[in-house]
């Protein structure tokens, strides 16, 4: 293995798309003849690259326009939460541990502090305060929104999805040329727009900023949960244009970040 095995590694792929200028190709070559565990992920990332390169798809335009997939790529960055490093605690283990050193304060202080009546301890007992209990209240009511617009954002995620795949729909087989196969798009949709009817039921208002891009999908959802098994591609088309005409898309992604920032 030499020095830079890992560097030449790492351009493999590119490689096995003649995706790298001459001068690249022909030292990481001179590599590949020398390394043998090179050799083999080679030619396995070389077999994938021909199975893309037969794709019929391959050549097909994008069912949405890059600006389209910009946005929703960098939204889906922007609210992907941060690894935390491996050699420190996650905030839930260091907040248990805080918990612990406070109880164990508090028990200690009590035991040395507290009357005494002959060999028994008296302790006073524990009372909660109607701040605390209204403390509580609004803790958990906190909890429950931000759980109902994190149910919101990954509906409206799945559903953008689907208004992406019906565009790129497979022929139907065995049907008119000019048909297309879009059963699991229908059925799915199908499924959103049940899960839709008791997020919104359960928001009490929490919603109120997402209602009318909510609304919106729901009403694209319901056409392609009445498209038919094999469905005319116009048909397709034309609820692909209604998307494109309202910027559906990035409206999804706007709304969906909005909902999951803090």
């Amino acid at each position: 293995m030499t020095l830079f095995h890992f560097r030449y590694r790492r351009r493999l792929g590119l490689l096995a798309s003649s995706s790298l200028d001459p001068h690249e190709m022909d030292w990481i070559r001179k590599h590949l003849a020398e390394c043998s565990s090179c050799q083999a992920e080679f030619a396995e990332l070389s077999r994938l690259a021909s199975t893309l390169r037969a794709d019929a798809a391959l050549d097909r335009p994008l069912p949405v326009s890059s600006e389209a997939l910009r946005t929703r790529v960098l939204a889906r960055i922007r609210t992907a939460p941060e690894p935390a490093p491996a050699w420190t605690l996650s905030p839930a283990m260091a907040a248990l541990g805080l918990v612990g050193i406070g109880l164990a304060a508090a028990l200690l202080v009590n035991r040395f502090s507290a009357p005494m009546t002959g060999s028994a301890q008296v302790h006073a007992p524990l009372q909660a305060s109607a701040e605390t209990a209204l403390n509580d209240a609004a803790f958990y009511e906190r909890l429950e929104k931000t759980h109902t617009r994190a149910n919101a954002a990954r509906y409206l995620a799945e559903a953008q999805d689907i208004l992406i795949q019906v565009r790129a729909a497979a022929d139907c087989p065995d049907s008119p040329k000019d048909s297309v196969d879009v059963t699991r798009e229908a059925q799915t949709s199908r499924t959103l727009l049940r899960r839709r009817a008791a997020l919104v039921s359960g928001s009490q208002g929490t919603l109120l900023a997402a209602q009318g891009v909510m609304e919106e999908v729901e009403g694209v959802l319901q056409q392609v949960a009445e498209l038919p098994k094999c469905t005319r591609r116009k048909d397709v088309d034309a609820i692909a244009r209604t998307v494109d005409q309202r910027n559906l898309l990035m409206k999804i992604d706007l709304v969906a970040q909005e909902l999951v920032s803090p």
